[in-house]
């Protein structure tokens, strides 16, 4: 029977109804975090022993006891935020269980055993008590840990001390290879890896290695030789582009951890790399074509491209000791949403906090309820330097830091309330002085709107077939 005009209207407003309610039917909120977890450890191998022992049996030392309590609070910390996309920094890396790290980068889809023993052991297993409420495992499908730079012998004596050797003169800071590597878990598939370890700093342009400002033997370009100038890596650790299918989409998850702008002299090299280094991922968003990566693949990202940038960038907007405010190259990036900034409670309280063992907090410029990291009061004070930067062509719906509320300042933080989690600087009772990192867990929900599915597609194509079809009939009917 042929349909009337008003039938086939109908119809295709039908079509168009169903599309519309499948597309917001199936847009979903999708949390993307960053943790500086301080999972690593001082001497290779640790971290291996650390997290295949999580009930520390066979008489550990009180050292070790705490340092496998502090992967169960980690733990914790990262169960309670429950993100669906996570970038763990300062995790040591290692080859298959064997602690190290290589040049080579790690295949796509590559897991670390301590990535591995960290989600059976330790993520995988309830935590809390009582008093805070107990959590429930969190399962990630996919992981992803790329070699680092750290520790890595570079064959040079870049701090000039006469001596070639250490953790100063590797291609990244780090006492061992494979110290402060970082680690991605994922409840999304991970559909594509770039890496950009082998990055060469003199391949930037502009760079600050071989066009640096600064005048007299402060220069970098005096500084080192002509043949480091040559073998510089840019990143410390790694760059990573980690490509997640999400509803149908691909979202470049962008991470990295950027060397701390100190430990250095006045030539300032570290703070000079970590501007650098961040500038790496601005200029990788906006489709740069200098850009080569280790899997022999050049340029940047298309310019329609979904990102989220993630990672401790040891860089504040306005405080702290990074050159030339470097962060603010990706918070005034165009194609970076900036409009909502992650934020607790309890960074406010603990710039005031009368366990602190310094002022500096009280001289900065920064709002603390923005901090992220828990640093000495003396200097450089509290921080913001971790952050998770989705593209401007997503919606942001909210996020956080976790950092609660002492409720009260005046007990030694074992009352097992939420805060007993994070703790204050520098109680030399517990591992690295903290329960858990002097960094705080920073995420940020993002809304991810789907691709329709091609059935849905072939209702569209076929309702503006119908309406093309009426509308004909119609003129040829007059």
């Amino acid at each position: 029977m042929t349909k009337t005009p008003f039938q086939t209207t109908l119809i295709s407003m039908a079509v168009f109804a169903a599309l519309a309610a499948s597309a917001g039917a199936q847009a979903e909120s999708v949390r993307f975090a960053t943790f500086n977890a301080s999972l690593n450890r001082d001497a290779s191998g640790d971290l291996l022993s650390d997290l295949a022992n999580p009930l520390a049996a066979g008489g550990v030392s009180a050292t070790v006891a705490n340092r496998i309590q502090q992967a169960h609070n980690v733990a914790e910390i990262i169960q309670r935020v429950n993100p669906d996309v996570l970038l763990v920094n300062e995790f040591d890396y290692d080859q298959n269980g064997m602690a190290g790290s290589s040049n080579v980068p790690s295949a796509a889809g590559y897991s670390s055993q301590a990535a591995k023993l960290f989600q059976d052991n330790y993520l995988s297993a309830s935590h809390g008590n009582a008093v805070r409420g107990t959590t429930s495992g969190v399962d990630f499908a996919y992981r992803y840990t790329p070699t680092t730079n750290t520790g890595l012998a570079s064959g040079f004596d870049l701090d000039n001390n006469g001596a070639v050797g250490g953790g100063n003169d590797a291609h990244g800071f780090g006492n061992f290879a494979g110290q402060y590597g970082f680690t991605i878990y994922s409840k999304y598939e991970i559909v594509g890896v770039r890496t950009f370890q082998n990055f060469l700093w003199k391949d930037m342009p502009n760079n600050l290695l071989t066009n640096d400002p600064t005048a007299g033997a402060n220069n970098l370009a005096n500084y080192y030789s002509p043949a480091e100038q040559e073998a510089l890596r840019l990143s410390s650790k790694n760059h990573v582009d980690v490509t997640l299918k999400i509803d149908g989409q691909d979202v470049h998850f962008l991470t990295a951890h950027p060397t701390p702008p100190t430990f250095d002299g006045a030539e300032d090299k570290n703070g000079k790399r970590n501007h650098d280094e961040i500038r790496f991922f601005k200029d990788y968003i906006e489709g740069s074509g200098y850009i080569y990566d280790d899997q022999g693949g050049t340029g940047g990202l298309a310019a329609d491209a979904r990102f989220v940038i993630a990672g401790d960038y040891n860089a504040d907007p306005s405080d702290g000791d990074s050159y030339a405010s470097a962060i603010n190259q990706l918070l005034n990036a165009t194609l970076v949403n900036t409009q909502f900034t992650p934020e607790s409670a309890g960074g406010t309280q603990a710039a005031t906090d009368p366990h602190n063992n310094g002022t500096a907090n009280a001289s900065q410029a920064g709002d603390p309820k923005f901090d992220t990291a828990d640093f000495s009061d003396s200097a450089p004070g509290n921080l913001r330097v971790d952050y998770v930067l989705p593209s401007a062509n997503m919606n942001i719906e909210g996020g956080g830091v976790f950092w609660p509320v002492d409720s009260n300042q005046t007990d030694t933080n074992n009352t097992g309330e939420l805060f007993d989690l994070v703790g204050t600087f520098r109680n030399q009772n517990l591992y690295a002085n903290l329960p858990s990192s002097d960094h705080k867990a920073v995420w940020v929900d993002v809304e991810i709107a789907p691709v329709p599915e091609a059935e849905t597609w072939a209702m569209l194509l076929a309702g503006l077939g119908l309406v093309g079809f009426a509308a004909a009939r119609r003129k040829s009917v007059r």
